[in-house]
């Protein structure tokens, strides 16, 4: 009988040893940098008009996030300056029509501390595609069409701010930057 719980506290001193080690592992493993995320070190990763990604960090509900500390975006309006597009979609009626949602969606910011001034580059945009259906648990997301938006605030000409995030909605590339543009303002409203 002795013997027996020895083994079962050797087993318990062994899992809390393993514990110890694995979970520190884990969280060195985690990537809340861009330019450490898999998505910058592909060899397809899509550049639009952020110049420098060394201090984007993972954001909330946003992909990538920098945000000056000396600002608080929430307190501001925010207006479309420009609107590039890196894509390989094709006519400026289209890119006009996501640049519309895009003021839409920013002019629920009701900051009383001034204006900043978003340009906005779409860099990746994806077709709705039913053949995506069949991936196991994800199909049904994946088929759908997909926007990146890349959207640089400046107070002047500061910066203050960058966003990079990708979003899928709908079968339609405006549902998706309908989806994109709620989660940036969302993100505005909040911080």
């Amino acid at each position: 009988m002795k013997h027996s719980r020895f083994h079962k506290l050797a087993w318990c001193i062994c899992l809390v040893l393993t514990m110890a080690l694995l979970l520190p592992a884990t969280a060195l493993c985690k990537t809340d940098r861009l330019i450490d995320s898999k998505e910058y070190k592909d060899k397809d990763f899509h550049k639009g008009i952020i110049t420098d990604y060394k201090d984007m960090l993972e954001g909330d509900r946003v992909d990538w996030v920098w945000v000056s500390p000396s600002v608080k975006l929430s307190q501001f309006k925010v207006k479309i300056g420009s609107m590039k597009n890196k894509s390989d979609m094709h006519g400026s009626s289209r890119v006009e029509s996501i640049k519309a949602i895009f003021k839409e969606s920013l002019a629920d910011l009701k900051g009383s501390k001034g204006t900043l001034t978003a340009d906005l580059c779409i860099y990746e945009v994806q077709g709705f595609s039913p053949g995506k259906a069949w991936i196991p648990y994800a199909g049904g997301h994946q088929m759908q069409a997909g926007i990146g938006i890349e959207m640089i605030l400046r107070n002047g000409s500061k910066v203050v701010a960058k966003f990079r995030h990708f979003d899928r909605q709908g079968s339609d590339v405006k549902d998706a930057a309908h989806e994109a543009a709620d989660h940036l303002v969302k993100y505005l409203s909040k911080h």
